[in-house]
């Protein structure tokens, strides 16, 4: 039985394991919580998972005005002990794997407590490894514990890589499903609103990814992601636009074969193998081949620029893959509250990446002031 903690749980990522283990059985004991600010959806999992604590951590960044005025919590509240910080419920609640589903940056700083323990690291937060980089790796192999990627796409790479040998792959494919304006003119991108954006044709996923498949900003951080994951540049990383989501990734092999995963679209199969493994248990419906059609197509750069931009920032590598996500983040955020047009977050985040990000990074203060200063820069360019 495995103990484990999921940080976000309130999410989808979050969501979908907990329902998962219990409908599943498996052998995984969850004794850990954190959310950002949702308190009775937490206090009630917590009650419906015999779980003794929990943390709300209230990121200020993240959290609505409505939100912000929740009075401050006891630390004894139903029964729980409630901790105001990730620091304190890992100190105090022994665990072999940490589930990090918090969305954005502010998911890095999690990685990096997990890590420090030395507790393995189920990542669905991008942003961790975006941002942090060869740092990040480098903190896990100090630490003796290991990352295992939860992004579908990721997941997909990852059990291929373990079944086809990591030296017999020439590149990684990414499958993309092109999000909701695949088909639209470009002339039409300026009158897109955030409800359009937010109509994502495949996945129900929170709102930051979401409009992040509608740009390719999300496809643009996979990139970004693969490379310090597995080790290839960019000129061994395809996309390939597949609007079924059917084949999550592909490997393509140094004698020219193709191998691909396949399986309905669900998150529950990466999620529930980034934290225990494959185990052989049933956790997806059966892919039904029948009347089943498969469309692969390149992806149109010249209207979603952001996939050429990952390409960019994997070469000048330093600050520019955190410039990058910060970037976008700010942007992402300034659309969803109505100050900028869809078309701005292409334009300013690129914008932004034309700025000298190139000092190395060291440190989690490196990390820090690169995203610093992407976020001042874009932040001026929103208020002009």
């Amino acid at each position: 039985m495995k103990r484990l903690i999921i940080l976000g749980a309130t999410g989808s990522i979050g969501t979908t394991a907990l329902v998962a283990i219990q409908e599943k059985h498996l052998p995984i004991e969850v004794v850990g919580l954190s959310a950002n600010s949702q308190v009775s959806k937490l206090s009630s999992l917590a009650q419906e998972f015999s779980l003794s604590s929990v943390a709300l951590t209230r990121k200020q960044s993240t959290i609505s005005n409505e939100e912000s005025i929740i009075p401050p919590l006891p630390s004894q509240k139903d029964g729980l002990q409630w901790f105001q910080s990730i620091d304190e419920l890992l100190d105090a609640t022994p665990c072999d794997i940490v589930l990090n589903a918090i969305a954005g940056f502010d998911g890095l700083e999690a990685s990096i407590k997990t890590l420090e323990r030395g507790i393995d690291l189920a990542l669905a937060n991008k942003e961790s490894v975006v941002a942090g980089g060869s740092f990040l790796f480098q903190l896990a192999k100090e630490h003796s514990c290991t990352i295992i990627p939860v992004d579908s796409e990721h997941s997909a790479i990852h059990s291929l890589l373990q079944a086809q040998g990591r030296e017999n792959v020439d590149s990684l494919i990414i499958t993309a499903s092109g999000g909701p304006f695949r088909l639209w003119d470009k002339e039409r991108f300026s009158s897109i609103t955030v409800a359009d954006a937010l109509n994502h044709p495949t996945w129900n996923m929170g709102k930051k990814i979401t409009i992040d498949s509608a740009t390719l900003a999300n496809k643009a951080l996979e990139v970004i992601e693969a490379s310090y994951l597995f080790g290839f540049d960019g000129d061994h990383i395809e996309v390939s636009v597949h609007p079924q989501s059917i084949i999550h990734s592909m490997v393509r092999m140094k004698d020219g074969a193709v191998y691909a995963q396949l399986g309905v679209p669900d998150m529950t199969l990466p999620i529930i193998e980034g934290i225990i493994g494959n185990q052989n248990i049933p956790l997806l419906n059966p892919l039904s081949f029948t009347n089943l059609d498969l469309h692969f197509e390149d992806p149109d750069t010249d209207k979603f620029p952001m996939l050429s931009a990952a390409y960019l920032v994997i070469k000048k590598q330093g600050g520019y893959p955190i410039a990058f996500n910060a970037a976008n983040e700010v942007a992402v955020r300034a659309f969803i509250n109505h100050e900028i047009r869809f078309t701005d977050i292409t334009r300013l985040t690129l914008e932004v990446l034309k700025e000298d990000f190139s000092a190395p990074i060291h440190s989690f203060s490196d990390v820090l002031q690169s995203d610093k200063k992407a976020r001042d820069i874009i932040t001026m360019m929103i208020k002009k």
